[in-house]
Order: C-alpha cells, then structure tokens, then sequence
C-alpha cells in the first residue's frame, strides 16, 4: 500500500477511480488520468469538479484539498511550453505552487458503467440501457512458444506476475502439446541439439498461454532470458475482441411515449435549466432514445443509424440538426454543461464511500456551485 504514515496517497485514490472508470476505456484521442501532481503524495481531502479551471485550483484551495479530480482534462494536447499567462498555464502553475494533484476520469468515465451517460440516463428517464457505440474488451493475444520438455514449467514460471496464463480468476494457465521438431542449424549456429548443416528433429513441447497486449513485450522478453534454444520459435496470434456492456452513449426505452417538444419540456424542469433546443418536429412521438454526454456531434452518425426516436446531447452544430430532421427524428440539445456536470456528486459519492471502505480518513467534496460558462439571457 503506498501510504505515508497513514496517509493516503494520489496513487490509492486514482485506483480507486480507476476500477470505477477503467483507463483502458479512454478513447485514444484522449488524455485521461495524472494531469499532473506526485503519485506519493499524502491526501486528506479531494475535490471533485468538472472543469480544471484556476477557480477550482482556487476552491480547492480553500477547501483544504490535495488533490483536484475533474472529468475534462487540463492538458488535452502535448504542450511546447508552459506560459502562466495562459489559462491552462496559470492552472498548472497555480496547482504548483500548492502542490494541489490534479487528475481527470474523461472519456474513460463516459464509457464506463455507472458514468457519466448512465447518470444522465437515469435523470433524463431512459430505461433498458446499452451502449450507443460498444467498446470491446481489452486486446489478448495466444503466445506459442515451443521449447524442449525439461523448460515447459520454467517458462510458464518465467511469466509469473504479468497477465500471461490469466483466464478470468484462473492464474498459471498453460495448454501443453508434445510433438517433435525438425530444423537444419545453419553454419555460424549453436544449436541446443544437432549438428551444422545437418537434418536434425528433436523431442519438444508446445506451449501455448493467453496474455494481455500491454504485457506482451515483457512476457516475449522473459521467455526469452530462460529459453535454451539459441532462438527461440514463438508464434504469437490475436484473439477474438468480445463486445461489453461498456462503450460511448447509451440508447434504451423511455420511461413513457412522449411528443419530442414534451420530453424537452420535462428534461429543462428536471434539470432546471433555463433553456433547451430542439430539432425535428416539436409534435412527433418518442417512444426511444440515445444519448451522448458532453459534446455529441461525433456520435451523431451512430444515433442515425440506431431505432432511436430522439437523441439527446449537447454541443450539436447547425448541420447535425439538419440531418437528424431529414432523418425524421429528432434531437434535444441541453448543452455541454448541464449533460456531464450532474456526475460530480455522483463520483463524489462513489469515492467517498470507496474510501471509507477501505478505512481511508478522506474527505470528498463536489464542488457543488461550479459555474456554466455560458450565461443564458432571455
């Protein structure tokens, strides 16, 4: 456990984070996780907000808090310099000075069960959720490796540690299969067995385990520093992706059939907002929809092609309206703001509680009056 003293670290509070919002469920365009901040360093208070802006570096501030957990990332694209004249400079330059940490759950936490889309399907009454867009389960690949039988458990040793041999709670899988090899050593060789230049066959063992993408390098190189031929045979082949229960958006039942202006109508009161847009006829029935959280227009595409009545987000531009209409659908638009900040106090409770769980004296806030940028005058 990395603690100091009994103190929580950064570090525990981003597993904590990460086995609600998997990393491996950002998108790869996406900068999710660490922004910036020592994994070690000693926490007793987090703030939760959706923007890393330099007033939530300034709540945190006042709240006392270490470490400031946000949803979009403060640092979306590679930077060349580090200006505090800039807005995202000045964040990190204030985030310095207090040694405030700073992480972000972005794309990973839209995706993952429970996120950011399942709190607003839930608040906007969409039921019998899937995703819009299915994320497929992480990458594995099968590693062959055929050796002589005396190395078959020493290999599978070699890899002990890494996802290699893992079937779900299973550890140390290996599948064995006894053949016989033929080869020719070439002049310069040193073979473990045979002669230069000579037809040789040997007793052997197949062995054959699962391992996960991010590992596979390690697991080759590891096989490799205890194999005892000269060079090794490995054959490495890409399994089947299997479809989750994760992924962008979500679409399912409405709670009730509704007309595309009355749904808009209950969503701006639930949600008390001053305003909402539509487009598609105001009148037309609406027995299903999808949704996307934060910016929708990339997944515009994917409600187009869905059974989709109605599509609800928030960041729509001209051209997207005009499509879903032609479409004869319709779409509710209720701003980027208002279609994510609803999962702050939600992943504030959900931390929390991991926390007093696992005995951590964490106090977790959500910053509860951050600001829309935009104003709406009427």
């Amino acid at each position: 456990m990395e603690t100091r003293g009994n103190m929580t670290t950064v570090a525990e509070i981003i597993r904590i984070i990460d086995s609600m919002a998997p990393g491996r469920l950002a998108e790869g365009w996406d900068n999710a996780g660490l922004q910036y901040g020592d994994p070690g360093r000693s926490v007793s208070t987090v703030l939760i907000a959706l923007d890393p802006t330099r007033k939530a570096i300034e709540t945190a501030c006042s709240a006392g808090a270490q470490m400031l957990v946000t949803h979009h990332p403060l640092i979306f694209k590679p930077l060349t310099q580090i200006d505090i004249r800039t807005a995202s400079g000045s964040v990190i330059d204030l985030a310095a000075r207090n040694d405030i940490a700073v992480f972000c759950a972005h794309t990973n936490l839209d995706s993952a069960a429970g996120g950011v889309n399942d709190v607003l399907a839930e608040i906007v009454g969409i039921e019998s959720l899937s995703p819009l867009s299915v994320a497929l389960a992480p990458q594995r690949y099968n590693i062959v490796v055929f050796a002589p039988k005396h190395a078959a458990d020493s290999i599978v040793e070699a890899v002990s540690g890494t996802s290699a041999g893992t079937i779900g709670e299973y550890e140390g899988c290996a599948f064995f299969q006894e053949g016989r090899g033929r080869f020719v050593p070439g002049d310069s060789s040193t073979p473990h067995t045979g002669e230069p230049g000579r037809v040789s066959t040997t007793d052997e063992i197949r062995i054959e385990m699962p391992v996960a993408e991010g590992d596979l390098d390690d697991v080759i190189r590891r096989i490799r520093e205890i194999h005892p031929y000269e060079t090794m045979a490995c054959d490495i082949v890409p399994l089947y992706r299997e479809k989750t229960d994760e992924g962008l958006g979500r679409i399912g039942r409405l709670r009730r059939e509704n007309t595309l202006a009355g749904l808009a109508r209950e969503i701006r009161e639930t949600m008390g907002l001053s305003c909402v847009k539509i487009a598609g006829s105001p009148e037309m029935v609406v027995r299903t929809a999808a949704l996307c959280s934060g910016g929708g227009g990339g997944m515009v595409g994917d409600f187009l092609s869905s059974s989709a009545d109605v599509y609800i987000s928030g960041d729509l531009n001209h051209h997207a309206a005009l499509d879903i209409a032609a479409a004869g659908k319709g779409v509710i638009d209720i701003g980027h703001f208002a279609s994510e900040r609803p999962v702050v106090p939600v992943l504030s409770r959900r931390i929390r509680e991991a926390c007093e769980k696992k005995g951590f004296a964490v106090e977790v806030i959500a910053w509860e009056d951050e600001p829309d940028p935009f104003l709406y005058i009427q």
